[in-house]
């Protein structure tokens, strides 16, 4: 079965931050929460995911 949402290596650079090569795999069917300390990059997964911002590196 096709995964409901793959990240393979997803980087953004900012200044002072960095997201580092994230990666995940969500299957169908599946629910899943982001959860971590203010900063971690979870804003950043998501708008990447939406194609709000433009990612340095990596596939989603």
């Amino acid at each position: 079965m096709e995964p409901a949402l793959q990240i393979n290596g997803l980087t953004k650079e900012y200044p002072g931050f960095t997201l580092d090569h994230v990666s995940f795999t969500l299957p169908c069917g599946t629910i899943m929460g982001l959860i971590g300390e203010n900063g971690a990059g979870k804003s950043t997964t998501i708008n990447a995911v939406l194609d709000l911002i433009r990612k340095d590196d990596g596939n989603i």
